[in-house]
C-alpha cells in the first residue's frame, strides 16, 4: 500500500512538472512576440527621428514614458543594437540628442529595485552615452549601485563610469568599492580600466599617485592594468620592486618589467631568479618567466640551473623562458646528458610540445 501511494506521489509531482512547463513555454512565447513587436515599433520611431535637427518633443515624450519600464528598455536595447550595424553614425548622434531622456530616465530608475537599476548603467556603458561628461545626477546614482553588495550591480556601474571616460570619477568609484569592504575580481577590474574611453595616461598617472590610497586586490588590479597600457613606469616599477610590499604586489612589478625589459632591473630580477629558498618559489618562478626579456649568457646559465628546481612551476616557467630566448635543442646537450632527469624531461616536454605545435599549424 505504500508502495503504491509513493507511485502516485510521483506521478503527481510528474504531472504538476509537465503542466509548470506548459505554462512556462506559453508565457515565454507571448512575452518574445510582445517584445518583438516593441522592437519592431521602436525601429520605425527611431529611423523616424534620422536627420532630424532636433528630437521632436512628441518623440521625447513618448520615450521618457515608454522606457521606465524594463521590458521596453530592454526592446530599445535590442532595437538599437540592430540600427546600429547599418547605421552607426544615425544611432549616434540620436543616442546624442536624446541625452535629457537619459538624465530623465536615470533619475526615475534610482528609486527601483536593485536588478533594474542595475540595467540602465548597462545601457550607458553599451553605447556610451555620457562620453566625456561628468553629469553629478548621473554620478550619484551610479556611486548608489557601487555600494550595493550585488557584484551585477557594482560591475555595471563600473562599466558605466569607464564609458563616459572622466579619469577622477573611475579612481573615485574603485576607492567607494574598497571603502565598502567588498571584494571585486582583479580580472574584471583590470578588463574594465582597459575599456576606459578616455586619456588612459592621465589615469595612469591618477591611479599610480593614488595606488597607496587602495588596498593590495585593488593595487593588484591597477599595476595590471598599466602594464598592458603603458610603458612608462620601468623606474617606477623598480622602486615599487625594491620596497617592502605585500608579495603580490612584487609579482606584478616583475610582470611589467618582463613586458617592457630595464637594463636596471636586472640585477634585482636576478637577485630573485638565483634565490635558493624553496620558500620563495614564487619569486624564482615568476622572474625565471621575466627573463626571456633579458638575453645574455648569465640569464642563460641561471635559467638552465632553474631547470633542476624541485619545484615544478619553476622548472616550467624556466624552460618557456628559454625557448622564448631562441635556443634550440643542441643548446641543451649539457642538459640532456646530465644526471638531472628532471632537466632533462622538462626541456623534451618542452620540445615535444612545440614540434607538436607546429605539426598543427602545418596542417
Amino acid at each position: 500500500m505504500k508502495i503504491e501511494i509513493l507511485v502516485y506521489v510521483y506521478l503527481a509531482v510528474c504531472l504538476a512538472m509537465i503542466g509548470f512547463n506548459i505554462v512556462c513555454i506559453f508565457l515565454f512565447s507571448h512575452n518574445d512576440k510582445e517584445t518583438e513587436e516593441s522592437r519592431l515599433y521602436y525601429i520605425d520611431l527611431i529611423k523616424d527621428q534620422f536627420g532630424k535637427e532636433a528630437l521632436e518633443d512628441r518623440h521625447r515624450i513618448l520615450m521618457l514614458k515608454r522606457l521606465t519600464r524594463v521590458r521596453e528598455l530592454t526592446a530599445f536595447d535590442k532595437s538599437l543594437e540592430i540600427l546600429y550595424r547599418e547605421y552607426p553614425d544615425d544611432i549616434m548622434e540620436y543616442l546624442r540628442k536624446m541625452e535629457y531622456v537619459f538624465i530623465a530616465l536615470a533619475n526615475r530608475y534610482s528609486r527601483r529595485d536593485e536588478l533594474q537599476m542595475a540595467y540602465f548603467p548597462y545601457v550607458i556603458a553599451r553605447y556610451r552615452l555620457f562620453l566625456g561628461e561628468d553629469l553629478p545626477q548621473i554620478n550619484r546614482i551610479l556611486v548608489d549601485l557601487l555600494e550595493k553588495p550585488s557584484v551585477y550591480c557594482r560591475e555595471n556601474a563600473l562599466n558605466a563610469f569607464y564609458s563616459m571616460g572622466v579619469s577622477q570619477n573611475v579612481a573615485d568609484a574603485l576607492k567607494i568599492i574598497d571603502l565598502a569592504g567588498f571584494y571585486h575580481n582583479k580580472k574584471l577590474l583590470t578588463d574594465g580600466l582597459m575599456s576606459f574611453t578616455g586619456d588612459k595616461n592621465e589615469l595612469n598617472e591618477l591611479l599610480w599617485s593614488q595606488l597607496q590610497d587602495y588596498s593590495p586586490n585593488i593595487q593588484q588590479a591597477i599595476l595590471d592594468y598599466i602594464r598592458f597600457s603603458s610603458g612608462d613606469f620601468q623606474e617606477r616599477m623598480l622602486g615599487l620592486l625594491r620596497e617592502e610590499h605585500d608579495s603580490e604586489i612584487h609579482f606584478c612589478a616583475i610582470r611589467y618589467l618582463g613586458r617592457y625589459p630595464y637594463a636596471p632591473a636586472y640585477e634585482q630580477l636576478m637577485k630573485y631568479a638565483e634565490h635558493e629558498d624553496e620558500m620563495h618559489w614564487e619569486y624564482t618562478s615568476i622572474t625565471c618567466f621575466a627573463l626571456a626579456s633579458y638575453p645574455g649568457e648569465r640569464t642563460i646559465e641561471v635559467l638552465k640551473k632553474n631547470l633542476s628546481s624541485r619545484n615544478w612551476y619553476v622548472r616550467l616557467n624556466a624552460s618557456q623562458a628559454l625557448e622564448n630566448l631562441g635556443l634550440e635543442y643542441a643548446d641543451f646537450l649539457d642538459v640532456f646528458e646530465g644526471n638531472d632527469r628532471y632537466a632533462g624531461e622538462m626541456m623534451r616536454y618542452r620540445f615535444d610540445r612545440k614540434k607538436l605545435s607546429e605539426r598543427r599549424a602545418a596542417t
